[in-house]
């Protein structure tokens, strides 16, 4: 039987970003400090107390079983986290969340695609939650996944006892497929950045259904069931951002920053961050910064919560006609041409169609454009 504790503490870092928190506002929600978490997440701290944990799990939004997530125990499934808790403030989304309940009723695996940030892991957890009373054998969440091949997948998400999760890719992907042919389960794949990680995953007769964020549109799906999800919409976006600020904020102000953020989650996330823990600096400080091209990026950081960050870790998996179309925008005069580089970004979310076939970034992606290395 492996021993599954390192690889479930390791993945306090992406249940606790999946949940929209730095390591800050984690330590004061659970009590822990900032180095025990830091330390955690780093590996250094390799058993912490069982105490510890049961506190990161409740301020993570776990239930009282649910806290086991974060540790190893023989009857879990390996490599599972199991759900984040949702994020809080989460707004709008309806027509979204309509398509996942109605298409995670009737398929056997769903795609969530966009730009780095509009928040499809949000999404998918919100709309898991939601539904997880419709999975009788439960809810399965694993990510980020990364470069993890679909054996390594498999084994992660085989039980840890399962002979299988040991053997060789072959029989690993066989045990797993036999286990979505009999359990209807819902399976999250969260931060998939290759059609080959999921395709071997999906078996024609699955009774689980999988839901997919991340990566290329799946060839291995009808496009009925490939979402891309946008950023919120302005009114949205100001909702979502005064929620946050919970009245620290004019509204005249909220409104001009949620402007700034071109309705990205992560961006209003990142400001709500600023504005709350940094009292001393004024709003019209932090818009002056968030208006200028040069150092809008530089300014959506909290913490370890960086815009730029999470650009830069979806552009290296960029195909490489993609990532030198994006060098180019800053050198286009005007909307992208409808050609293969630029295509691959719309299909990711980078850009949005406009008229005549050509393509908009989106303002923050402008941004990234100007300083991502090669341009």
């Amino acid at each position: 039987m492996r021993d599954n504790t390192q690889e479930q503490l390791h993945r306090l870092r992406s249940l606790r970003t999946a949940a929209g928190l730095t390591i800050e506002e984690l330590a004061a929600r659970s009590g822990v400090s900032v180095r025990t978490i830091g330390g955690i997440e780093r590996h250094t701290i390799r058993r912490p107390h069982p105490g510890t944990l049961r506190a990161l799990g409740t301020a993570l939004g776990l239930d009282g079983p649910g806290t086991g997530r974060l540790r190893a125990a023989d009857e879990q499934v390996g490599g599972v986290t199991g759900l984040p808790g949702v994020t809080p403030h989460f707004t709008g989304r309806h027509a979204d969340l309509a398509w996942l309940t109605a298409r995670l009723g009737h398929s056997r695996a769903v795609q969530l695609i966009g730009l780095p940030g509009v928040g499809t892991t949000t999404l998918a957890v919100q709309a898991a939650t939601r539904l997880a009373d419709r999975f009788p054998d439960g809810v399965r969440f694993l990510g980020p996944v990364g470069d993890a091949t679909a054996a390594t997948i498999a084994r992660r998400l085989l039980p840890a006892a399962a002979p299988a999760s040991t053997g060789s890719d072959p029989v690993a992907l066989g045990a797993y497929r036999d286990l979505v042919r009999a359990r209807r389960m819902l399976v999250v794949l969260d931060g998939v950045r290759a059609t080959r990680q999921v395709g071997p995953l999906l078996p024609a007769d699955a009774a689980a259904v999988t839901l997919v964020t991340g990566g290329p549109p799946l060839a291995e799906l009808p496009e009925a069931d490939r979402r891309l999800v946008p950023p919120l919409p302005p009114a949205d976006a100001r909702a979502a951002l005064t929620a946050m600020v919970e009245g620290s904020t004019p509204a005249p102000a909220v409104a001009e920053l949620a402007a700034c953020c071109a309705g990205l989650p992560l961006a209003l996330r990142v400001t709500a961050n600023r504005l709350l823990t940094r009292p001393q600096w004024s709003a019209q400080w932090l818009i002056d910064r968030l208006t200028r091209p040069d150092r809008v990026l530089g300014a959506l950081v909290a913490g370890d919560l960086s815009v730029r960050d999470a650009f830069e870790r979806a552009y290296a998996g960029l195909p490489s006609p993609a990532r030198r179309a994006l060098r180019l925008l800053p050198r286009l005069v005007g909307p992208a041409p409808a050609e293969a580089g630029f295509l691959d970004l719309a299909e990711r979310g980078w850009l949005t169609p406009g008229r005549d076939h050509r393509y908009r970034p989106h303002p923050l992606v402008n941004a990234f454009a100007r300083v991502v290395p090669g341009t």
